[in-house]
């Protein structure tokens, strides 16, 4: 994850039915809101596939997918599908049902940037980018269903790294995938059934001053009339 300012350098993004992350850039973020709110708009209630094959980016813009996602009612998965690094596992921890493919993999660390200008600058920069880098890294750990940023603080010094890699089955055990595969997403009709009070039968109907009670003829019924 990278925090600084963006350089429009990115190649012309493609419209496309699926959602695909490949860089966490500005027109890249843009894209992935256009692409969401028009799904969410089509079908509130459909799962919105979110395929992620990336080597991270600008957490700014990481910041406009995940505001995005928590916009929409949509539920969301999130597949990482080759490679899910930096900003890219962020998102894939963000989603409701999380998978990961059997050959990809997935790479987590703490967020950097590049400084530059007079001191007091730097000083201000590197205080927001403390911020940042708590703020993000403790919604990956909740995410991850760690306690908080702290916590996950501790497995990196276990590891005595700065950076986690994981395949699938490590992803899983991290606990940022839920399913290692790939998911098929199968539409299947609902039904809503309400219980509907009877309706009173002419035995609980009570008499209005202007009808009357029918008298007993005394007559039985025929045997071709009754009831098999």
């Amino acid at each position: 994850m990278v925090n600084c300012e963006e350089h429009d350098r990115d190649n012309e993004v493609v419209e496309s039915d699926e959602i695909w992350i490949t860089q966490f850039t500005e027109k890249s973020a843009q894209q992935f809101r256009r692409q969401v709110l028009k799904k969410a708009a089509d079908s509130p209630d459909k799962p919105i596939v979110i395929y992620i094959d990336s080597y991270g980016g600008y957490v700014d813009s990481l910041a406009t997918m995940l505001e995005t996602m928590d916009e929409v009612p949509n539920p969301f998965i999130t597949v990482a599908s080759g490679k899910s690094m930096s900003c890219g596992a962020v998102l894939l921890s963000h989603g409701d049902y999380r998978f990961c493919g059997q050959y990809s993999r997935v790479m987590v660390h703490e967020i950097s940037g590049f400084l530059y200008g007079n001191v007091r600058s730097l000083t201000n920069d590197a205080v927001e980018m403390v911020r940042l880098n708590v703020k993000v890294m403790d919604l990956l750990a909740k995410n991850c269903g760690f306690k908080g940023y702290q916590e996950l603080k501790e497995v990196f010094k276990k590891k005595d790294a700065d950076e986690l890699w994981m395949g699938p089955d490590d992803a899983l055990k991290f606990g940022i995938v839920d399913h290692v595969g790939m998911p098929k997403v199968i539409p299947v009709a609902a039904y809503q059934c309400a219980i509907i009070p009877p309706k009173p039968s002419r035995r609980d109907k009570k008499p209005t001053k202007k009808e009357k009670p029918n008298k007993p003829t005394g007559e039985k019924m025929s045997p071709k009339s009754k009831k098999k």
